[in-house]
């Protein structure tokens, strides 16, 4: 049973923590829908480290390049590497002072469901604004400062249960008028300093105490990463494809379905 969580877990992991479904509301809801024990914080960090890695391996060029460019002022990539620096601050901010608020108090499953259906409607208006601006062309290198530190602050909200991380960055770049996959690349690019720092924070977090944790072996915790890895490359390709192709519309639709499905079977 342990080795079918964690894969179950890693899937769930690695399609969410990128699709715009919100992954958070998954992993809360999983243990409640599929029976499991709390998973703890050791196959947290882990299924968390193998999406990162995903974004390493598919986005290494562009990462390379935006970390070389923080060193190096005449690179192209240069100013768009600060920015993204700056705009990962909010997000950041939020997290450290109010992330152990938001874990204790806010992942109801009538929370997750609410956040999901008002998000949603905020996806649909921005996947609209998004329909004219597929046959444009958006250079990431020439977004003005107060645009991404506006999606920066998007990235921000992402911390409450049932938003999505990556919707909420998507739609924020769409609302800029960015093309959209544009807007989804670099939501993903956007999003890496904060998706490494939560899963340092877990890491830590799992090595500093000194409790019970080990309830896996360190091969079931291998296979959590290993599926959270494999699952996310998947979920980054299907993601840019859809997007490409119809839009937020499938990933909304499916929002929707989910958190009517949790206002029936866990009202109140």
């Amino acid at each position: 049973m342990e080795m079918l969580q964690i894969i179950i877990l890693g899937i769930i992991q690695g399609l969410t923590e990128f699709l715009p479904v919100s992954s958070s509301g998954h992993l809360i809801l999983a243990p409640l829908i599929l029976d499991f024990e709390d998973q703890g914080l050791a196959l947290d960090a882990i299924l968390h480290l193998g999406t990162l890695i995903s974004i390493f391996v598919f986005f290494k060029n562009d990462l390379i390049e935006i970390f070389l460019g923080l060193f190096d002022k005449k690179k192209d990539s240069h100013r768009l590497a600060w920015c993204i620096a700056a705009a990962s601050i909010p997000a950041g901010l939020l997290g450290f002072f109010l992330g152990d608020w938001i874990e204790s108090s806010l992942r109801s499953p009538t929370f997750v469901a609410t956040n999901l259906l008002i998000w949603s409607g905020v996806f649909y208006l921005a996947d609209r604004s998004g329909k004219n601006l597929y046959k444009t062309k958006s250079n990431l290198m020439e977004l003005p400062p107060l645009k991404i530190f506006f999606i920066g602050c998007a990235q921000a909200v992402a911390l409450l249960p049932g938003t999505s991380r990556s919707g909420i960055t998507i739609a924020a770049g769409l609302f800029i008028k960015l093309n959209p996959v544009t807007a989804t690349r670099f939501s993903f690019l956007l999003g890496t300093p904060i998706i490494l720092a939560a899963g340092l924070h877990k890491l830590f977090t799992f090595v500093s105490v000194s409790t019970n944790l080990h309830s896996f072996s360190y091969f079931h915790l291998l296979v959590g990463l290993s599926v959270s890895f494999l699952v996310g490359l998947i979920a980054i390709k299907l993601l840019l494809k859809v997007v490409e192709k119809v839009g937020l519309f499938p990933f909304i639709i499916y929002r929707i379905i989910l958190a009517a499905a949790i206002l029936l079977f866990y009202p109140g």
